[in-house]
């Protein structure tokens, strides 16, 4: 068993978005994003596996293909392996997502 606390992987920078892995276990990962404001995550796919976020902290928008959707803390989201995902943070307050990347 491994405890750990979310707050741990809350780390940003003003340069860049952060990607925080929590756990690797085989074909899986699950990690935290972390976006300041006016950053986003580019449009992309992950072959072969699922996608599974959690809004931990703040608010953005989200886009899967052509669906753009607005997010905030609590919210949960899924993306399939053949669908676009990106993200942006158009706040005014630091975004940080939870994220479980299970490839098949």
């Amino acid at each position: 068993m491994t405890l750990k606390h979310i707050h741990e992987f809350l780390v940003y920078d003003s340069a860049r978005m952060t990607k925080q892995t929590i756990y690797k276990e085989g074909k899986s990962q699950v990690f935290v994003l972390n976006l300041m404001p006016g950053q986003q995550v580019p449009a992309h796919s992950h072959p072969n596996a699922h996608v599974f976020l959690l809004v931990v902290k703040g608010k953005g928008i989200g886009r899967i293909d052509e669906t753009v959707f607005d997010i905030r803390e609590g919210d949960t989201f899924h993306c399939s392996d053949d669908e676009q995902l990106s993200i942006e943070n158009n706040s005014d307050d630091n975004l940080s997502l939870y994220v479980v990347l299970n490839r098949q």
